[in-house]
């Protein structure tokens, strides 16, 4: 895997745009069997440095996060802020946004790489990566900074 692009096959995330999030948590939790997670409002704080096309932007979504198995189900419900998840849900309404792989101390070296293999960077904050590959996969990549 060491000479590949991601250097993974694993994904670790799967996310859904949905409009309300409290209502997509507590029904994913019911249909479990398990408690629903918090809901938090991600950068209210605006500590996190988003950009998005390109230009800055405070970035604000609402999420939800089930921890399974072998991946991460997130529901995301945006705000009125310039994101590609407003943008996912203004043109295409709910649905799967993106599929995600770990980029743990390369994420920008990666995305990099997508780029010059096509997919260029949509979105960005201190600890993701959105790539639209959405053309040839059907779904946005998303790199995550983390373990």
């Amino acid at each position: 895997m060491e000479d590949t692009i991601l250097k993974t096959t694993l994904v670790c995330q799967i996310a859904m745009i949905v409009r309300d999030v409290e209502k997509a948590t507590s029904r994913f939790a019911e249909l479990l069997g398990v408690p629903a997670p918090a809901i938090i409002m991600a950068n209210e704080d605006g500590s996190d440095t988003v950009t998005f096309m390109g230009e800055p932007t405070q970035g604000r979504v609402r999420l939800s996060f089930f921890h399974m198995e072998n991946l991460v189900v997130e529901f995301i419900e945006p705000t009125e802020d310039p994101t590609t998840w407003k943008e996912f849900l203004d043109t295409k309404g709910p649905g799967v946004h993106h599929i995600a792989f770990k980029a743990k101390n390369r994420m920008l070296e990666t995305a990099a790489k997508l780029e010059e293999f096509g997919y260029p960077l949509i979105q960005n904050g201190d600890k993701y990566a959105y790539l639209e590959s959405t053309d040839d996969l059907g779904v946005i990549l998303e790199l995550l900074d983390i373990d």
